[in-house]
């Protein structure tokens, strides 16, 4: 990975207001991150100024921000940043659909990044419970996707 898609991915963050990029592909890994970075606890409780509290108490908004019950499924997450697609084109035919039973071979979106488009499969068996990431919008590493039913 050169210089210049490096800057296309920082493009695609800025355009999609996402703060994380992974990346992993024949033994290259990259991760970028725009902002505080919420996973890392800090070390020693430090007095913050006002503004970086403020900063860190902005909520932040995720593709799968939905209020979620507690439930008895598994999630089929996003292996990686960038626009989730239940189909395969504009008025074409869904993927899947809540109530269809799915396997580890089974396509269940797109996920379109560096205007590649990815088919991402199931990885698990079971059925469809919930569609949780909304068409055509940015998704982040690790967003979750689809609730299912194990099998």
């Amino acid at each position: 990975m050169d210089l210049k898609e490096i800057r296309q991915i920082i493009e695609l963050m800025k355009r999609n207001e996402l703060s994380l990029f992974h990346l992993e592909r024949d033994g290259f890994k990259i991760k970028l991150r725009k902002g505080v970075d919420f996973d890392v606890p800090p070390a020693a409780p430090v007095a913050a100024p006002v503004a970086a509290v403020a900063v860190a108490a902005a909520p932040v908004a995720h593709a799968d921000a939905a209020p979620v019950a507690a439930s008895t499924g598994v999630f089929i997450t996003s292996p990686m940043v960038g626009t989730f697609y239940r189909s395969p084109g504009p008025g074409e035919k869904l993927f899947v659909s809540i109530g269809d039973t799915v396997d580890e071979n089974t396509t269940v979106c797109i996920i379109e990044a560096m205007k590649v488009m990815n088919e991402i499969k199931a990885e698990k068996r079971g059925v469809i419970k919930r569609i949780v990431a909304e068409d055509a919008t940015p998704v982040q590493f690790d967003s979750h996707l689809f609730e299912i039913e194990p099998a």
